[in-house]
């Protein structure tokens, strides 16, 4: 089920970069989590020039939002970050001041993948 979402400002990734992040993000987290591979999935968006802010000044900011099922440990969701951090910072060259990354957390049973409801965490 995890979903990231990663903003970046256009040109900061190219098509080759981001198959490159989406395969590392995908193996990161089915490794980390122990979940299969086809239930990672990765949407990237790209924004114009001048339409990122950091501190107020226009900045290439690169944010990465993770949407995963509850159920995960505080330990298990800061080794996380920290992992994702890793890879974001690889992939952008961002400086830490520019890099945005959160979790969002939905209750299993209010999430569908492959046409069923998603099972608890720890119950594929």
């Amino acid at each position: 089920m995890p979903l990231y979402t990663l903003m970046t400002q256009t040109g900061v990734l190219s098509g080759a970069s981001r198959a490159d992040l989406a395969e590392k993000l995908t193996t990161l987290h089915s490794q980390y989590s122990g979940v299969p591979r086809n239930w990672v999935h990765i949407i990237f968006q790209d924004y114009a020039a001048g339409n990122g802010f950091t501190a107020g000044k226009a900045s290439a900011t690169a944010s990465l939002t993770a949407l995963i099922r509850t159920g995960r440990s505080a330990d298990y969701k800061r080794g996380l970050l920290q992992r994702l951090w890793q890879l974001l910072q690889a992939a952008t060259g961002a400086p830490d001041d520019e890099i945005v990354i959160g979790i969002q957390e939905v209750p299993p049973s209010q999430a569908m993948e492959m046409g069923k409801i998603m099972p608890d965490v720890g119950d594929h």
